[in-house]
């Protein structure tokens, strides 16, 4: 094909959310190799819409490029003639299993050769990242746009649109966002967590804290053994007595009759 007049500015570039949903199932069917299809819908000077797409059966698929065969085309154009003989094809779509949104030198090939109409459109989707972007044509070049017209017409709702209802709305071809983790992470997180101030708070408690008596629970069999065994030991020898006299100190009178040698004070009577 011969690339016609390249237009100043980049066209408005309008799309069914069905459309791009059902490009992100195709892609996903082949996890390892690319896929590819075209897009069908109505261009003008200022707008292209994108209104539906064709898959690239028996296209020739590779880890890093596909190629659209003449079996393809033929299927392409059989579809096409019988359900959307009223529109044309605004560009082609392809998918980049792992390895980013961009167009390679093969890309561009086939966008020169085969999409080269002012208005035909490249759309990449890497079904591992589900990030995709759009590529159109700039002043003779190929860039990749910076917005894209997502429209939702209630058949479905595309992952990287803004908004409800079925008005057009406009979107930053941007990466998805992750999926949510599974609930049970943020569980064993919490877990884990409270775990671990646990354990640091005991440590700070060894290290930093005063000892402390610690209180023991005791029986009354215990206490009652206790208390016998503390009487035990502080009671008076066998043999001795126990008398006052005995226990208590000398008196003042006594050792004053002990140095005048009175045997009476001195420990007994003369007999």
């Amino acid at each position: 094909m011969k690339k016609g007049r390249q237009p100043d500015r980049v066209p408005q570039i309008s799309m069914r959310s069905e459309v791009a949903r059902q490009i992100r199932q195709h892609a996903r069917s082949a996890m390892k190799t690319e896929v590819c299809g075209v897009l069908i819908g109505r261009d003008g000077d200022s707008i292209v819409t994108v209104e539906a797409c064709i898959p690239g059966i028996n296209a020739a698929q590779a880890g890093a490029h596909v190629t659209f065969t003449q079996d393809t085309w033929e299927h392409i154009y059989k579809i096409k003639d019988v359900d959307y003989p009223d529109q044309r094809i605004v560009g082609w779509y392809h998918s980049h299993p792992g390895f980013g949104v961009f167009l390679s030198e093969h890309d561009q090939f086939i966008q020169q050769n085969f999409f080269s109409a002012p208005t035909q459109l490249a759309w990449v989707y890497d079904p591992h990242s589900d990030e995709e972007g759009c590529f159109g044509w700039h002043g003779g070049q190929i860039e990749r746009l910076a917005e894209v017209c997502m429209k939702d017409d209630g058949t479905a709702v595309a992952a990287n649109s803004v908004g409800s209802g079925s008005a057009d709305t406009e979107v930053d071809l941007l990466p998805a966002d992750p999926e949510p983790r599974p609930g049970w992470v943020d569980i064993l997180f919490t877990v884990l967590s409270y775990t671990a101030i646990f354990a640091l708070g005991v440590l700070l408690a060894f290290f930093l804290l005063p000892e402390r008596t610690v209180l023991v629970p005791v029986t009354p069999e215990q206490m009652e053994q206790f208390i016998r065994e503390h009487n035990q030991g502080s009671a008076v020898p066998q043999g001795e007595e126990a008398s006052s006299d005995r226990l208590a100190p000398n008196r003042p009178s006594d050792r004053k009759n002990s140095e005048r040698g009175d045997p009476a004070a001195a420990g007994g009577q003369k007999k």
